[in-house]
């Protein structure tokens, strides 16, 4: 079971992609999309990733791929379609900016172990307020046009995926547990802000 669940919130992460990316395509635009959400996607993506390769957890590697890799290409999209040099600058430090904690592995001092058990609770935080300036973005300007009750709504089923496979694992990570829990919260709060603004539109 905690084999087969991380592929199955990876099938459901891709679904969840699509139409997001269909509407990005589109109206070549990224209007009223959250950069910073799909930046900390990235990041946070790649704390697990390394996390879970180095201490051979395989399984749980794929569903941070898949959100890592269709977040990068939410980025590419807005580097193609909206972004200005300037802008394409402060992406690019905005991402370097965030896989700074990286660097405490040239520490000799430091044990990789410890210091990529570390990294996944920087990697949690990113988690925890990863979908927060979308909600804050969609309440201040009631804009829905790019943005897909059907990526949050299997965002949210993909958590419910990680987080019965991580309680599955031999030894569940605490960092992981709780990264899949605010995944559901966050999820679930930017839903309701979409539904909200489906049924009462802002006026034109």
């Amino acid at each position: 079971m905690a084999h087969y669940l991380p592929i199955l919130s990876s099938f459901i992460l891709v679904f969840s992609f699509l139409p997001l990316l269909n509407k990005v395509r589109k109206n070549r635009s990224v209007s009223g999309l959250s950069l910073l959400m799909m930046t900390f996607g990235v990041a946070q993506s790649i704390y697990f990733i390394a996390f879970n390769l180095f201490f051979e957890r395989y399984y749980m590697v794929l569903p941070f791929v898949v959100t890592g890799c269709l977040s990068g290409l939410i980025l590419y999209y807005f580097a193609r379609y909206n972004a200005k040099t300037r802008e394409r600058t402060q992406l690019a430090a905005m991402l370097g900016f965030s896989l700074l904690p990286f660097l405490l592995l040239v520490n000799p001092q430091l044990e990789t172990a410890n210091v990529l058990t570390w990294l996944t609770f920087v990697g949690l935080v990113m988690s925890s307020v990863r979908v927060m300036p979308q909600t804050y973005k969609t309440l201040r300007s009631g804009d829905i046009s790019n943005l897909s009750a059907r990526y949050f709504s299997l965002q949210f089923i993909a958590g419910v995926c990680g987080l019965f496979a991580e309680l599955a694992m031999a030894a569940p990570s605490i960092s992981h547990l709780l990264t899949f829990v605010m995944i559901l919260l966050t999820n679930a709060a930017q839903l309701g802000c979409i539904q909200y603004y489906k049924m009462r539109p802002v006026a034109a």
